[in-house]
């Protein structure tokens, strides 16, 4: 038995059914009248709910944070509504509503009639004329203005997920929240009527209360017009404000939501960022301290209040200067610091911006800030393209660039240069920009250091592969040598499992970086061919086989290493022949394969060149054409 009465209470644990249990009560509350000590008990829940809703408000970190307000909107709405109504039934059937509304009517306003009309009077302008009024445009101007920029913001989360400053999930991410914003900003507009038609129908019963009082006690109940004007007043009064003053928390605690603009890290309240603004310029906190030491030295003012408020605010100032101080002191000590430190290495990659261009970045805000976000967003670029991280990013303003030019440098030496025409694409270009320079350098980027964190990262999940490869039979340095090779034609570094499994099958036989890089090109035929692939077939222009006999013959072999020695009228034919053709993908034999590239990407960096056997199987090849010089030395397509 006792088990069944711990399921059934069980079920009350349930938000969802709690929600819909209060939801059904208050309409109860419209239909059947409530003893006193209930009304009582509910009223007093109302008054906590508002000062619920507005400490909410208050501690928001954004509109979003607290995305149920429209519907809190309506159902305390209905809340006051129905309680509004069981205290008019019982007012208007016993003169009597309660203990809380005879208090208010009492003790409140002491009594009286007519300071308790003014005090409802001016409740009811303050909320009608200044706080609904206010925040229900505020919700109008906010609903249109996140409407109108829905369309601008889509096309900027598309720009960044096709610049690779997000994946997938981070742009479905902000999509997703985009859209949540849009109906809460939207809900919000709706829901601020719900608010000022609260404060209306308030008025309204109030009226009815006091007119339908009067006359029930003078007629039915035969009491003289000042005692019925004395109970029923008093009682409508004390009704008028308990349903009021919680309307009046909830109506501010709305204009708090609505007008609520978010911060920059999205983390501060309201109460910090407000403490923050205010102080941020001592002058005016120095202008009110001086300000209020004048008023409490003109005669016939108080002294005594003036004269604390000046205090206080100087104490302020003091505290405020103090602190101020401190920081360059630290800023000194800091200087002091790196001026003792040894030299200073350039960083791997460095992003180095005009002035306007860096003030474009900011938008306001700070720039330290921006810069982070360029450098992270150039970070997260690099990992997604070609899976590794660069170990640090460095984005700078330099007043000695045009003002809003991006310069982008690899180990110190510029590599890309770009000029930014508008604010709107600033972000998109400087990043882009990045990502285009180490797409045709990261060569450069990738060494020791990164190579050894792919592999301590890969050894978490992979330990075995990582421990039997490296450092025997492949040293880090081979391993890099190799990865660099493979990265420079396009190959990501995420496929590193792979690349270990084809150095652990064939390292043991050879040693040359170039041999073992085709090697491995050669066990890694999907995701090496896969990117390039449309509509599943490969559309490439074949190299004549007079171009690869001529390019075998000018391959040249020595301990070093093999090198291609063409004369440079039959290279500049083939370079020319290629350009004509407009090939972005070639295929040919496997001997020249690296050879070919070797001598086309100095004139065509982004030319692809596979050999027909790192082709899949099963694949669909779809020529586009040859690529021959004719027999002049002509090029010819």
């Amino acid at each position: 038995m006792w088990s069944d009465w711990k399921r059934r209470l069980s079920l009350f644990e349930s938000p969802d059914l709690i929600l819909a249990t209060c939801i059904v009560l208050i309409v109860g509350m419209l239909l059947l009248p409530l003893p006193t000590w209930a009304l009582d008990l509910l009223i007093a829940t109302n008054i906590a709910a508002s000062l619920l809703l507005l400490t909410s408000a208050l501690y928001l970190r954004e509109g979003l944070d607290l995305a149920a307000f429209p519907t809190l909107l309506l159902v305390t709405t209905l809340f006051r509504l129905g309680l509004n109504i069981s205290s008019t039934r019982l007012i208007l059937l016993d003169a009597d509503a309660g203990e809380i509304i005879y208090a208010f009517g009492d003790f409140v306003v002491r009594g009286d009639f007519a300071v308790g009309a003014v005090v409802f009077a001016i409740l009811m302008v303050v909320q009608l004329v200044v706080v609904s009024k206010g925040a229900e445009r505020v919700a109008e101007v906010g609903a249109r203005f996140t409407l109108d920029a829905m369309p601008g913001k889509q096309m900027s989360i598309d720009a960044e997920l096709r610049s690779g400053l997000l994946d997938r999930d981070g742009a479905r991410e902000k999509r997703a929240r985009l859209e949540r914003e849009s109906q809460f900003y939207g809900a919000m507009d709706g829901a601020m009527k719900f608010v000022k038609g609260d404060a209306i129908a308030g008025v309204i019963i109030t009226l009815v209360n006091f007119c339908a009082g009067a006359a029930i006690g003078t007629l039915s109940r035969g009491l003289a017009l000042t005692e019925s004007l004395e109970t029923y007043a008093l009682l409508t009064i004390g009704d008028g404000l308990v349903s009021q003053i919680p309307s009046l928390l909830v109506s501010t605690s709305a204009g708090l939501v609505v007008t609520r603009v978010a911060s920059r890290d999205g983390r501060s309240s309201l109460g910090s960022e407000v403490s923050s603004q205010l102080l941020r310029d001592e002058r005016a906190l120095g202008t009110a301290v001086a300000f209020l030491a004048v008023l409490a030295l003109v005669p016939g003012l108080p002294f005594v209040p003036f004269a604390a408020l000046a205090a206080l605010a100087g104490v302020g100032l003091v505290q405020l200067r103090r602190k101020k101080g401190e920081r360059p002191a630290e800023a000194e000590g800091e200087a002091r610091t790196e001026a003792r430190a040894n030299v200073k290495f350039a960083p791997p990659l460095s992003i180095e911006l005009g002035e306007t261009l860096d003030a474009w970045l900011a938008d306001g805000g700070s720039a330290a800030t921006s810069r982070a976000s360029i450098a992270e967003a150039i970070g997260r670029g690099i990992v997604a393209r070609h899976g590794f991280e660069v170990d640090e990013i460095e984005v700078r303003a330099d007043g000695a660039l045009a003002p809003r030019e991006v310069v982008v440098k690899v180990k110190g030496v510029s590599l890309g240069r770009a000029s930014v025409e508008s604010p709107v694409e600033a972000r998109e270009r400087a990043v882009g920009l990045a990502l285009e320079v180490v797409a045709q350098n990261v060569a450069e980027l990738l060494g020791l250091e990164e190579c050894q964190r792919l592999c301590d990262a890969l050894e978490k999940t992979r330990p075995a592969l990582v421990r039997n490869v490296v450092p025997k039979p492949v040293p880090l340095a081979l391993l890099a040598d190799v990865a660099r090779r493979l990265a420079e034609e396009g190959l990501s570094l995420a496929h590193l499992p792979a690349i270990l499994d084809a150095l652990a099958i064939h390292a043991p036989n050879e040693r040359d970086p170039l041999e073992l890089a085709e090697l491995c090109r050669l066990e890694l035929r999907h995701p090496l061919v896969g990117p390039h692939l449309r509509d599943g077939a490969l559309e490439a222009h074949l190299v004549d086989p007079e171009i690869e006999e001529a390019v075998r013959e000018s391959i040249r072999r020595t301990n070093t290493g093999a090198y291609l020695a063409m004369r440079p009228e039959d290279a500049s034919a083939i370079v020319e022949a290629t350009r004509k053709a407009g090939a972005r993908i070639l295929l040919t034999q496997g001997d020249v394969r690296r050879f070919v590239r070797m001598l086309l990407s100095p004139e065509l960096p982004e030319i692809v060149v596979f050999s027909y056997a790192e082709l899949p199987p099963r694949l669909r090849v779809e020529p586009l054409g040859r690529i021959a010089i004719g027999a002049t030395g002509e090029a010819a397509a």
